[in-house]
């Protein structure tokens, strides 16, 4: 094969052409981007409030996604003045554990050689979940079934909007490639040269039936799996004859894997505030992230708009008094 053939192939068959059907870099995007994206929703579960500005949100909940477990600890014998400072970082654990599975002794550790020795006595380990099982193993699990699903998908679309073959002569391949990249494309295959009517276009009957709708709902309950196991709500899918208690009971098990990673946050937070309460400038306490700025902002104008327009109606602006508009 020459190089010129091999170069107009690669172009073809590469991250950018038409025939990325088998391409493994175009496969690694898409899992990245899949993953990444749930990542986002699972790092954005929680909003921490009133956590000491000496700690970082974002870092620490990206610690309890790839390793399971966080401290928030102040160094008690480095430095005199960095008493009561708290810091969110990473664990290693420099004791055996007790009876109930907890390290009485472990390090917080940062990633440019941050170390320093923690206990009970100044700071607390916060874990992401009951199990204590990083989360993500299952996000890779996850993004590879949306990959599968998406690729199935992309190649399903393929074999039934190419039912045909191009046959031509060893001379007209570059003719014949040609037409196949305006039929790629949705463009009308027509080339007006003389030695066109060389190339032939055969109909195959491949077989392969669209399923679009059956690979769509396959994803779409994937995606609903994902939410479930993040303790997102969504909306679930109501069939037939599907009462609304039947489907809010559907909602339960969303319920309770929410409140499995807020109980574990919350009960760092208690005890941070039962026991250093007085390096606090408040008390530390976690939710489930809501955009109530946004809502605020919101009811606040809307509050506004309803007072102006009931004082243009009381003036007279907007009718007379019986409701009949201005002539």
């Amino acid at each position: 094969m020459s190089r010129r053939r091999r170069r107009r192939e690669g172009n073809m068959a590469g991250m950018f052409g038409d025939m990325y059907f088998q391409t493994g870099e175009y496969n690694s995007r898409l899992f990245s981007i899949y993953r990444n994206r749930i990542i986002q929703l699972a790092v954005n579960r929680f909003k921490w409030i009133n956590l000491p500005k000496t700690c970082n949100e974002r870092f620490l909940e990206l610690v309890l996604l790839y390793e399971g477990v966080a401290t928030i600890a102040y160094p008690k014998k480095i430095i005199k003045a960095l008493e009561g400072k708290f810091y969110s970082t990473k664990v290693a654990y420099s004791s055996p554990i007790n009876i109930y599975d907890n390290p009485t002794k472990w390090r917080s550790y940062g990633n440019q050689g941050w170390n320093f020795s923690c206990s009970p006595e100044n700071g607390v380990l916060v874990w992401d979940n009951r199990t204590r099982y990083p989360l993500l193993n299952q996000i890779d699990v996850w993004a590879r079934e949306l990959v599968d699903v998406r690729r199935t998908k992309q190649i399903n679309r393929m074999h039934v909007k190419t039912p045909f073959l191009l046959k031509c002569a060893k001379e007209q391949e570059q003719q014949a490639l040609n037409i196949y990249k305006q039929i790629a494309g949705g463009e009308p295959a027509i080339i007006t040269t003389d030695t066109v009517n060389n190339v032939e276009i055969d109909a195959v009957q491949t077989g392969v039936q669209y399923l679009g709708e059956e690979l769509t709902a396959e994803e779409v309950n994937t995606w609903a799996q994902i939410y479930q196991t993040l303790g997102i709500e969504n909306l679930t899918y109501k069939a037939e004859r599907m009462v609304e208690d039947e489907v809010n009971k559907r909602d339960k098990p969303t319920d309770i894997v929410a409140l499995d990673g807020l109980n574990c946050r919350r009960e760092a937070c208690d005890y941070l505030n039962d026991n250093f309460s007085k390096y606090l400038a408040a008390p530390i306490d976690c939710v489930w992230a809501q955009d109530n700025e946004s809502v605020n902002y919101n009811t606040v104008n809307n509050i506004k708009e309803y007072a102006e327009l009931e004082k243009d109606i009381g003036s007279g602006e907007g009718g007379d008094n019986n409701g009949n508009d201005d002539k």
